[in-house]
Formats: structure tokens, sequence, C-alpha cells
């Protein structure tokens, strides 16, 4: 075989095969390294989330990565419904970090499912089931805005709720679609990346831009897992993250949205409150500046977890606080 069977590039004289995991097809690197992931079992989610008996990453064709990815990938957005007995009308529209899918907030949704709460799980543009969709900030305003169209959203009802690169183009979608939200949850955002940032927070851009132009999302997995495993996250992070795959093909618009967004035009336009969280060891040169610029700001606030970093968001000893916190802000938010 000297062509890849999924995108029919000639391997030539030095080009490496590699086999699917699963059906064996032959593949080029370039196909068997974006489409890679940890599997996931549903019937032991126990010990398929416990890395250190399944931590091992494989590569797929693309069809068999959608059939095993733990993301649905033939749907762009899931909803939790909250428990019935339980239901306060609240819906969270939870938007994932860069490089992630919808799952990265799959385990916080099942919890706030039991405490009351319908959560959307989003995918935006060029992740997941949206992969082949062009990444513009635009774009990430009109997936946001056809769901909640779609799903017939109260906004006096409805908070907004990203992370990381979610939480930072979430600065740009709030201030765009500000009147269908109540409130808004931001995450691992405390770093100003826009145009007016640092030279650090520039050089670390450049490099996000280089390095996921040139590797896999099979050798960004396990260099994340290795960040992770320091970190001491382990809030079921194979179904959340490593069991979907990652989506870094559309590294240098990622990019180019973050540095697009300059969080004090947006935040000022905020007419509800917003609830920052951070880990104590992430980058967060701006977090007091954005919490001042709220215009709400008795209802604001920023919680800093120490010892926390980049992962707080799945490092189980953060999550029962997180949850108890988002509880009372959301009620405080829309009033109940």
């Amino acid at each position: 075989m000297s062509n890849c069977e999924d995108c029919n590039s000639s391997f030539g004289y030095f080009g490496k095969a590699t086999a699917c995991h699963k059906c064996e097809k032959v593949l080029c690197r370039q196909c068997a390294g974006n489409n890679a992931l940890i599997p996931f079992d549903t019937r032991n989610p126990e010990e398929s989330n416990d890395l250190s008996r399944n931590s091992t990453v494989f590569k797929y064709c693309k069809k068999c990565f959608q059939q095993t990815s733990a993301v649905d990938l033939s749907k762009t957005f899931d909803v939790w419904e909250p428990s019935s007995e339980k239901d306060n009308g609240i819906n969270f529209i939870m938007v994932p970090g860069g490089g992630s899918s919808r799952n990265m907030f799959l385990p916080h949704a099942r919890e706030l499912s039991k405490m009351g709460y319908r959560s959307i799980l989003v995918d935006l543009p060029g992740h997941a089931s949206l992969v082949d969709t062009p990444l513009t900030l635009d774009n990430c305003v009109e997936t946001v805005r056809n769901i909640l169209k779609s799903e017939n959203c109260d906004p006096s009802k409805t908070i907004y709720v990203g992370a990381s690169f979610g939480a930072y183009v979430g600065f740009y979608i709030l201030d765009k679609l500000g009147s269908s939200f109540a409130a808004a949850i931001l995450m691992d955002c405390g770093q100003n990346v826009g145009p007016d940032c640092s030279l650090k927070a520039a050089i670390g851009l450049w490099f996000m831009r280089k390095i996921g132009g040139h590797m896999t999302n099979e050798k960004l997995i396990k260099s994340m897992m290795g960040v992770a495993k320091k970190s001491k996250a382990d809030y079921q992070l194979v179904e959340a993250v490593y069991g979907c795959g990652m989506y870094f093909q559309q590294a240098s618009n990622l990019c180019e949205c973050l540095h697009t967004v300059a969080p004090a035009d947006h935040i000022p336009n905020f007419k509800f409150p917003v609830l920052y969280f951070n880990g104590s060891e992430d980058y967060r040169d701006s977090e007091n500046k954005w919490l001042e610029l709220c215009a709400d700001q008795e209802r604001s606030s920023l919680k800093v977890y120490e010892g926390g970093d980049h992962f707080f968001l799945h490092a189980s000893r953060f999550v029962a606080d997180m949850l108890e916190r988002m509880d009372k802000f959301s009620k405080e938010a829309t009033k109940q």
C-alpha cells in the first residue's frame, strides 16, 4: 500500500505507514496522529477513568475514531436535563477549552443535574463534531446563538459557563449575545492574551501556534497527560478529555481568536454578574482587572484555588466547592 487509505496521500520513499488500531487500515502519520485517543469503556467507567490502568493512546482511521470516541460526534451539543424533583429552571450553556470537546464538562453536568440544573454542553467550531467548521469568533457566536434558539432558553434563567478558550472567547460571545444571559461563570481566563498582552503572553501564543501546526493530536494528548499528572488533575479525565480525542487542527485560528479578543473592551458591557474561577498556579496577570471591570460589582466575584493550575477544573479536591459556589451564585443571579 503506497497511499493513505483516509486522505489518499502518497507515503513516498521515506513516508511511514501506520495501521488503524481497530480495522488495520493503512494510514499516513498525519491522519493516524490526529485521530488518536485513549479508549473509554462505558461498561466499566471507573477502571477506564483510572489513568494508572488505562493510559495507552491508540491511533485510528477517521471512521473508527468517530466510532470509538467517548463523545458522540454525530451531534454538536448534548442536553443534560435536571432531576425532575429538583428542577430549578436554570440553564447552563457550557463551552469547553481549546482543543477539547463538549465532554470536558460532562462529569460536572452529571452532578449539576442532580442539583436541579439543565446543562447544555457545546462543541465550538474547529472542535470535535465541528472540527471541519472554520474557527472564527463570529462562528462561535453563531454556534451559541443557534443553540439558545433551538433549546428555547429563557434569558432570565440562562448562564454562560466557559473554561479556558471557552471563557476567553466568552468575553466576545457575551458582549454580542448579552441579552440572552442572566450571568456568566468564567474559568481559567485570568491571563490577558489579547492585542495588548504582555511579551510573555505573546511568546506563549506564538509557541502554541507553532506546536499546534507541527505536532499531531496524539503527541499533544501525551504532552497534556504529562502536564496534568504533575498538576494532580484526576477527575474523570479519560471520559472528559483523553477518550474524546484532541482537536488542534485549527491551532492557528484558535490563537488568532485569543489574540483578537480584548476583554477590557467587552466586560464593562455586561449587565449581569460574573463569577471567575482560577488556580493560583496558573497564569493570571489580569484576573483582578477583569473583576474590577464588571458593571455588577455587588454580585460579581473571583475565587482562586490555592495550589490549583490550569487543570483545576478536573482536580477532584476542588470540584465539590466549585459546584457549591456555582449553585449559590446562579440562584442569586436568577433571583431564586
